[in-house]
């Protein structure tokens, strides 16, 4: 189903308006959701100018990146495109721009979840990095965590991923179809990232720095809070033992 009248897409007050009232009916807390959710509807809504900027940029570069959050994505997709990108899903790509999908290759980086939930509470506590903040809908309860148990419960409490920012959701929430189904060509793991070059066709030599790194303070979690950590991610285990046995 499309949505018409493109004229709608313009960043002006009203539209801004609109996207704000529409967040929390449709059991959001992010107006940059709106684009996923409505994928999850079946609801083409039309691109606004920077959408088409970062599409245009995928285009250009002929290779499809999905910024899965936590996972050095800053640093790829300002080596990459010149430019950040938005924690999109694939199936975001698959619903708005399937061509993208279709005529490229893609990939996303897997990070071991114990330590992107570690990296992620870090980076909640603090409000933010260097180069990227905390969304505003969820910084200041955020900036309040007293603890990484306070973190996951606020996971485990989630009814949905839209209840929780970006780098607290699960990593096979971004590389999968709606059935489920791993639809990402390369899933590198943040390790081999140096690999990458090699890996995966088109990307040559790109040298990808590290731009938006969490405190280098680091929390020890206790051995129930990784045992939690390690229930709440099981399926980004069962993604990333799927990875290395389609490697090996």
């Amino acid at each position: 189903m499309d949505i018409v009248q493109p004229h709608y897409v313009s960043h002006d007050r009203a539209t801004k308006g609109v996207a704000e009232r529409l967040v929390r009916p449709l059991g959001l807390r992010l107006v940059g959701d709106l684009h996923e959710r409505a994928g999850d509807l079946g609801v083409r809504l039309p691109a606004g100018a920077k959408r088409r900027r970062r599409l245009a940029a995928i285009r250009q570069r002929g290779i499809l990146f999905i910024h899965v959050p936590k996972n050095a994505g800053t640093s790829v997709s300002v080596a990459l495109y010149g430019r950040e990108l938005r924690h999109e899903s694939i199936r975001s790509y698959l619903h708005a721009a399937p061509d993208l999908v279709r005529t490229m290759p893609s990939f996303a980086i897997l990070r071991d979840p114990v330590e992107r939930f570690i990296s992620a509470f870090g980076f909640a506590r603090c409000g933010g990095g260097q180069h990227r903040q905390v969304a505003a809908p969820f910084r200041a309860q955020y900036m309040k965590f007293k603890s990484l148990d306070d973190a996951l419960t606020h996971v485990e409490q989630a009814r949905s991923p839209y209840q929780m920012d970006h780098f607290f959701r699960p990593q096979s929430w971004y590389v999968t179809d709606r059935d489920g189904r791993v639809a990402v060509d390369h899933l590198i793991p943040l390790h081999d990232l140096g690999q990458a070059g090699r890996l995966i066709p088109g990307l040559g030599d790109v040298h990808f720095p590290f731009l938006n790194e969490g405190p280098r303070r680091r929390q020890t979690p206790t051995c129930e809070q990784e045992q939690r950590i390690r229930d709440l991610y099981r399926c980004d285990y069962d993604l990333m033992a799927g990875t290395l046995a389609r490697r090996t």
